[in-house]
């Protein structure tokens, strides 16, 4: 799975670092409005393309998903965007800003055939951090 990540703030950090963690994902660019934000993060995260737009990255079109990690009132305009051009979206909570524009997300999604996904999980919880540990040791599950 080739991602794209869309907007390099704060928690697109968190994103980069736990999605080169899994086993046959590659991050192979980074998008964002703030040049030197953009440079400093693929920098940081060995992105090898950076992109001042999703404009400009839709137009190269070479990877399969987009973890949209912009400001909320961004979502919904992006991830329809990326929908349209046939990719997967992995998208920061909350989906939008209402309950209509989520619906529209969905209903975009689910007809393109795609994935589409919220970020809307616990998965740094120490709790469930142990209890990963455990199925995986096979004490339980």
């Amino acid at each position: 799975m080739r991602l794209l990540i869309l907007g390099t703030g704060g928690m697109a950090n968190q994103h980069a670092v736990n999605f080169k963690a899994i086993d046959g994902v590659s991050v192979v660019g980074g998008v964002d409005v703030v040049p030197e934000r953009l440079a400093v993060f693929c920098s940081e995260h060995s992105i090898p393309n950076h992109f001042s737009s999703l404009e400009e990255a839709l137009a190269w079109g070479e990877f399969d998903a987009v973890a949209n990690v912009t400001p909320d009132r961004i979502h919904h305009p992006t991830t329809l965007q990326a929908i349209a051009a046939g990719k997967h979206v992995f998208c920061e909570k909350p989906l939008a800003t209402d309950a209509i524009k989520a619906m529209e997300m969905t209903d975009a999604i689910e007809k393109a055939g795609k994935v589409g996904m919220v970020n809307f999980t616990y998965r740094n919880s120490p709790a469930l951090q142990k209890g990963r540990q455990m199925v995986l040791a096979g004490e339980i599950g």
